[in-house]
């Protein structure tokens, strides 16, 4: 069975062997090449070689004897004397038995015979006494001698010419064939990579489409690859998985749809109202409970956007407040606040939770949101005991003021030297009851603006304010606090602030609540920053200490009732219960920032006041 590995090995084994056929084709013709030119083409060479060496030691031989004939005398002959006409002679023998060795073409053999006859009756004639017939039969000699060799030069330099041909032609083959070889292999090379990669790629690529789409569900996904190697065995391996998925899917299917129905018919049969949302708003069911409590039918909810059909009612309106505003500041106080219905002639209270459905993808660290569950739990009977408890502290709150003004009268008077002079002692005594009666008091008139908080009762005095006048009036309330601790308030005031519609006294007291509890935390000798700014279409207010700090989830419940955090605090802890609501009454917010070991900053924004017109 074929594998992948050995068919990139084929593949470049193909490459190859390309390669070396087109190497072997070129050292074959080159040789061819080689082989027309080589050997005889070398001996022509010699041959025209000796044949001029030849010529000249003739002439030479020829001009020296006729010098002699004409002149009578050696120096008429120019260059030669008896030793060079002799070396000249030797030459010439030495390039005519070289010659005759090199003998290659047909017919030259006999011309070479011939030349060293003629050339010897040349030599006999030359060397003899010469009279004038002799010098006529010497040049008749020198000349045929000449034929002779130059029969040898043109015999050579024919050869040469029809080597030469033949070398051309031989090239004009070879360089055809060479085109035919290359234009053949780079179609076959192009051919193959084109189509070998894709081979191996295309059912790669076909592999990684399908998983993707088996990743969105679709498990009808099946590969058909042919080949016999591992690709044909990861298809077969990917058609059972995906035939597995498929059948597993639908086995949880059956599953989940049985598991749906119970959990359908747990939530319809829930005394709460629910209703249940995607991602993006659109209502996927509501139980009976939901449907008789904002008098929607079925089906005029189910697959419908929750703004569009809150627009079409009121109660679903502020029931899906809280999704609306992303779960804003505002709309954590407004989930925290009990919902009242009017039903069958009875108000009904019901409090609203908001429960984010979330999970984690696969291969991802982040958590998405993929629905919400809107709950309304029915707390009428608590609601009524809360009512009943407002009243009851209301009540014993009110009823305790005349006897702590009747302590605080018999303090005044035993402290009266008229009535009687007392010890230190009981003047001790009487300190410490005036303290607690003070702490009382104070407790008292705490659970009074509680009580009004509770029942809705607040009664506002709203006024245009001057933000300066607030903080005069609150360090002056506290002026005495602060000596006392040596506590210095550092004053930091935007220029120009603009008035505040609010209730100055309401307010007045909320500035002096988070002044007072910032200098539990304030170590003697120490400072508190008081700042006012404008913020967008609001005055900010700020007081800020070194204290320990707030941790994040105290953050979360200090403006709760009844809620204390740090050692230091000995109130009851409503006085920042209490702010937030006389705040939020007068159409502000208040907050907090802090840092463990870097202390707090709470703040509160009231709105400005604009002349009409404006």
């Amino acid at each position: 069975m074929k594998k992948i590995k050995n068919k990139i090995f084929a593949g470049l084994a193909f490459l190859f062997l390309v390669i070396l056929l087109l190497s072997v084709i070129g050292i074959v013709f080159i040789n061819q090449l080689a082989n027309a030119s080589k050997g005889t083409l070398a001996d022509n060479y010699r041959s025209v070689e000796y044949s001029m060496k030849m010529l000249k030691s003739l002439d030479r031989m020829y001009d020296y004897k006729k010098n002699i004939i004409l002149y009578g005398n050696v120096n008429s002959a120019g260059e030669l004397n008896d030793n060079n006409y002799l070396s000249e002679k030797q030459e010439f023998l030495n390039n005519y038995y070289a010659e005759k060795k090199n003998v290659t073409e047909a017919g030259e053999k006999e011309i070479v015979n011939e030349l060293y006859a003629n050339y010897s009756g040349f030599i006999e004639i030359i060397e003899q006494k010469l009279n004038d017939n002799s010098s006529i039969n010497a040049r008749d000699s020198y000349y045929i001698t000449r034929q002779s060799i130059v029969d040898i030069y043109n015999i050579n330099m024919s050869a040469i010419q029809k080597i030469n041909l033949r070398i051309g032609d031989t090239a004009k083959r070879v360089s055809y064939w060479m085109i035919i070889v290359g234009v053949l292999s780079i179609i076959i090379t192009l051919t193959f990579i084109i189509k070998y990669p894709g081979s191996i790629v295309n059912p790669i690529l076909e592999l990684t489409d399908k998983i993707k789409a088996i990743s969105k569900g679709n498990y009808d996904q099946q590969l058909k690859f042919s080949s016999r190697d591992e690709l044909g065995d990861l298809a077969a391996a990917f058609n059972i998985m995906a035939g597995r998925l498929k059948e597993y899917e639908e086995n949880t299917l059956d599953t989940l749809l049985v598991e749906k129905k119970r959990l359908d018919a747990v939530i319809e049969n829930l005394q709460d109202a629910v209703f249940i949302l995607d991602e993006n708003k659109v209502f996927l069911m509501a139980n009976m409970g939901a449907l008789n409590l904002t008098g929607l039918m079925r089906d005029e909810i189910a697959g419908k956007y929750a703004p569009d059909v809150a627009m079409r009612n009121d109660l679903l309106r502020e029931l899906i407040k809280g999704l609306v505003k992303n779960g804003s500041e505002e709309s954590k106080d407004d989930d925290e606040k009990p919902i009242k219905i009017i039903q069958n002639k009875k108000e009904l209270y019901y409090s609203r939770e908001v429960i984010e459905i979330k999970t984690r993808p696969v291969g991802s660290d982040a958590e998405r949101i993929i629905g919400y569950i809107l709950l309304l739990k029915n707390i009428t009977l608590f609601e009524e005991r809360d009512v009943a408890k407002t009243n009851l502290i209301a009540t014993v709150s009110h009823e305790l003021k005349t006897p702590i003004s009747s302590i605080n009268l018999s303090l005044k008077l035993l402290e009266d030297e008229r009535i009687g002079k007392i010890n230190d002692e009981q003047k001790n005594l009487i300190i410490s009851i005036r303290q607690q009666s003070v702490r009382l008091s104070k407790m008292v008139n705490e659970l009074l603006d509680f009580s009004q908080t509770e029942t809705g009762n607040i009664k506002l005095k709203i006024s245009k304010v001057r933000p300066e006048d607030i903080i005069d009036l609150s360090v002056t309330a506290i002026m005495m606090l602060l000596s006392e601790k040596k506590i210095q308030i550092n004053l930091n005031l935007s220029d120009n602030l603009p008035e505040v519609k609010a209730d100055l006294e309401k307010t007045v007291w909320v500035l002096v609540n988070l002044i007072t509890n910032a200098m539990r935390y304030t170590s003697e000798n120490g400072f508190i920053d008081l700042n006012a700014e404008v913020t967008n279409e609001f005055v900010k207010f700020t007081v800020r200490d070194n204290g320990p700090g707030i941790s994040k989830e105290d953050q979360e419940k200090i403006f709760k009732r009844f809620v204390q955090v740090g050692n230091k605090n000995k109130g009851t802890g409503l006085g920042l219960a209490i702010s937030k609501e006389f705040v939020q009454a007068q159409g502000g917010r208040i907050t907090v920032e802090s840092e463990l070991g870097n202390g707090s900053a709470f703040s509160f924004y009231l709105p400005i006041s604009y002349n009409k017109g404006k």
